[in-house]
């Protein structure tokens, strides 16, 4: 299928900027295979229902059920998911008869989806066929959300802007016919005011005694992006959508990081370790990075500890307002 903007933005990107997020996302998700290994085929929350102890696969589907509940999917009904991962939530929703389509920016992630039979495109979601324009129901961005906008793009006091123009281009995804027209998204955010976006580009080995500067910084080199805080994404959609539900799901994050690190702990002998050492051969300071969110500061995990946590994690439901 030949990739045509569906709606040009209204965004100031630069060219250097939608490069990096190709990049960081790339490289985050390159990892695809190796964490796959391990058993972790989400890369985002379960929902635990406050058990720690509760088993990680269940508490996933408890969180696609949740999320394809949220958009009252089911036979017939247009899914699409932006940044589908390994597909587990779009074959949840093709387990519901739903009529299921993907878009990721991750080839290796392309490639698994594609292996399972899923309709997923290899696209940037602001360049869409035009075709695209007004068929879907219902649309899930779950975890990708905090890739969209890089510490350049808030240096460059883009972040606005490429909210605003991010539900822009779901409402035009929507069918106005439609009597579902919600988008669902999670995403962490900032607690409380947002970290400085210069920190997370200076290197952690220059902020060991600015403890929020240093995480992030580790974090933004495993993975990518930049947060938004509490309220901006309501207030950034509101032209296009009203958020109807908004849920904090950070304990349930927390619970999941944690089950991550001790399902790649007992990988270890069953081939992870081995696939991790080949991507170090491949990448070694991607791979420094990634291991050190989990061993030693252990940046993903920090950001889920304490009283209160550095960050929040919401889901939030909206719909799509009348024109």
């Amino acid at each position: 299928m030949k990739v045509n903007e569906l709606v040009r933005p209204q965004v100031a990107d630069s060219a250097a900027g939608l490069a990096e997020v190709a990049t960081n996302v790339r490289r985050c998700y390159h990892l695809t295979g190796i964490s796959a290994i391990a058993g972790v085929e989400d890369y985002t929350e379960g929902i635990y229902h406050g058990d720690p102890q509760a088993d990680y696969h269940e508490a996933q589907r408890r969180q696609h059920a949740y999320l394809l509940d949220e958009l009252k999917a089911g036979p017939g009904f247009r899914f699409l998911e932006i940044g589908c991962g390994l597909g587990t939530l779009m074959s949840a929703a093709r387990a519901r008869g739903c009529e299921t389509t993907g878009v990721t920016i991750s080839e290796d992630q392309h490639a698994v989806c594609r292996a399972k039979g899923l309709d997923v495109l290899l696209a940037d979601y602001r360049a869409l066929p035009k075709e695209w324009s007004g068929v879907f129901d219902g649309i899930v961005v779950n975890g990708a959300l905090e890739h969209f906008c890089q510490p350049r793009d808030a240096i460059g006091g883009r972040q606005d802007p490429i909210y605003e123009n991010m539900f822009r281009i779901f409402s035009e995804l929507l069918d106005p016919a439609s009597p579902s027209r919600r988008v669902v998204t999670t995403a962490l955010h900032f607690r409380g005011s947002p970290v400085a976006p210069v920190k997370f580009l200076r290197s952690p080995f220059l902020q060991l005694f600015d403890r929020r500067g240093f995480h992030f910084a580790i974090l933004h080199r495993g993975y990518g992006g930049y947060y938004p805080v509490a309220g901006q994404l309501e207030r950034c959609a509101s032209r296009f959508f009203r958020m109807v539900r908004e849920v904090d799901g950070t304990q349930d994050y927390g619970f999941t990081a944690e089950d991550w690190l001790r399902m790649f702990r007992r990988a270890l002998n069953r081939g992870f370790g081995m696939a991790l050492f080949r991507h170090f051969l491949h990448d070694p300071v991607h791979s420094f990075w990634f291991a050190a969110s989990f061993l030693g500061p252990a940046s993903q995990l920090w950001q889920f500890r304490g009283d209160p946590t550095p960050v929040q994690h919401f889901r939030h439901t909206w719909e799509a307002v009348s024109c």
